[in-house]
């Protein structure tokens, strides 16, 4: 299931890109929530909110990459969705991140640039 998109493994993010929906529906109510819980409430708050809105897409990422890594294949996907989800936030405010939830193929493009930052992926041979 490891395809190539040019000379980087994709890793079959088709996954990610299905529960893209789910995770802009999610996000978006959370998001809502927070933010008319935060009405008038300032920097704290915010700060608050912009982790709870990063735990959200480094779960979801996680859990849509990590069912679709094949056996074999070593990757700390942690860190590689930690570095999606701050490209996916970087410049955007709370407000932002309300109005455009990240789309699918925004996270699956972020982390692909993570993966060619972070380094080559290992390959285990078969034991």
């Amino acid at each position: 299931m490891l395809e190539k998109q040019g000379a980087l493994p994709t890793f079959g993010f088709r996954g990610f890109q299905s529960r893209g929906k789910a995770m802009k529906r999610i996000l978006s109510v959370a998001l809502l929530s927070f933010t008319l819980a935060a009405c008038g409430e300032g920097g704290a708050l915010n700060d608050t909110l912009k982790v709870s809105v990063r735990e959200s897409i480094v779960a979801t990422c996680t859990t849509a990459a990590s069912e679709q890594i094949p056996e074999g294949i070593q990757v700390d996907i942690n860190q590689v969705c930690g570095c999606a989800a701050d490209k996916v936030m970087d410049g955007k405010s709370v407000s932002d991140l309300v109005a455009n939830p990240p789309s699918p193929s925004e996270g699956v493009a972020k982390v692909q640039a993570c993966l060619k930052e972070l380094g080559p992926v290992t390959v285990n041979p078969a034991a």
